[in-house]
């Protein structure tokens, strides 16, 4: 499913994929949640946390900052939550030049959900 926002498309990878996405090592999964929502929800495996507000900055700031791990290639999966503070960042990501973002739909509460099937 794709979800279109003004002139920008974001593609959503569903939970059920993320055990394989995961295990291929292609994608850099970022992780839109508080510390504190990781560390009461749990984590996905090689996620790297960096909550909202401190990505934007990092995003709109990637040129000054060699080693922002915005200024690789990708493709990057953004998750959070429910996925909707995931979008808001993929979206932020693709305005500021980012290409390959995707979301992670429903986000870690719908793979918990598919890790229990």
């Amino acid at each position: 499913m794709d979800v279109k926002y003004s002139k920008e498309r974001i593609e959503q990878i569903p939970a059920k994929q993320l055990n394989t996405i995961i295990a291929s090592e292609i994608y850099t999964i970022i992780d839109v949640r508080s510390p504190q929502g990781i560390e009461s929800q749990g984590a996905i495996p090689t996620a790297i946390n960096k909550p909202l507000d401190a990505l934007k900055q990092e995003i709109e700031t990637r040129h000054n900052h060699p080693d922002s791990v915005f200024n690789t290639e990708g493709p990057f999966l953004f998750c959070c939550t429910g996925g909707v503070m995931s979008y808001m960042a993929a979206i932020h990501a693709q305005e500021n030049g980012i290409k390959g973002v995707y979301n992670l739909e429903g986000g870690h509460s719908a793979w918990l959900k598919f890790q229990e099937d």
